[in-house]
């Protein structure tokens, strides 16, 4: 289903969601994160766990919206950096899981310079391989061609923001 008619941003349905829980295998449904208040997210949740009869998990995606999918209900984050940033994400998570919402948002809010980045960069595999081997958990140059590693001066924004956020 398109969102909007001429455009390439897909959205799914709750028909669809509630038809993909019923498949077998499917345990856990990933949604996109998006801009929302808080109180509409939560409210975007719980129409999709009421779509799925709670047959599946639901998990966010995005990094940057780690916290507010955790804070509105979904069961799992779904992040791209938190293998290589596990104490970061892990703060936020645990934060929301004990129910500290405010605390959780604040913790991914010092974290906006890495999600601009994120945003910069196209996504983000490339920029979170330019911090694995920024803090030397991979050779440089760790990814697979025909994917082109960040340049120079972009690795060099990338370890700037690590630097300054203390992530490690």
């Amino acid at each position: 289903v398109y969102d909007n008619p001429g455009t390439t941003h897909f959205t799914f349905t709750l028909d669809l969601y509630a038809r993909l829980a019923q498949l077998e295998g499917v345990v856990s449904i990933k949604i996109p994160g998006q801009e929302m208040s808080p109180p509409d997210f939560t409210t975007h949740v719980e129409r999709i766990r009421a779509a799925t009869d709670n047959q599946v998990t639901i998990g966010i995606s995005g990094d940057a919206f780690g916290a507010a999918g955790l804070t509105a209900g979904c069961d799992a984050w779904y992040t791209a950096v938190g293998g290589t940033l596990p104490t970061p994400m892990l703060a936020i998570t645990r934060a929301a899981q004990n129910g500290e919402a405010d605390q959780a948002l604040e913790l991914s809010a010092e974290l906006q310079p890495l999600w601009d980045l994120f945003a910069e960069f196209g996504g983000s595999l490339r920029t979170t391989a330019a911090i694995a081997e920024h803090l030397g958990l991979v050779a440089p140059h760790s990814l697979p061609l025909p994917i082109l590693g960040l340049t120079d001066a972009q690795k060099g924004k990338v370890a700037e923001v690590v630097e300054t956020r203390n992530l490690d």
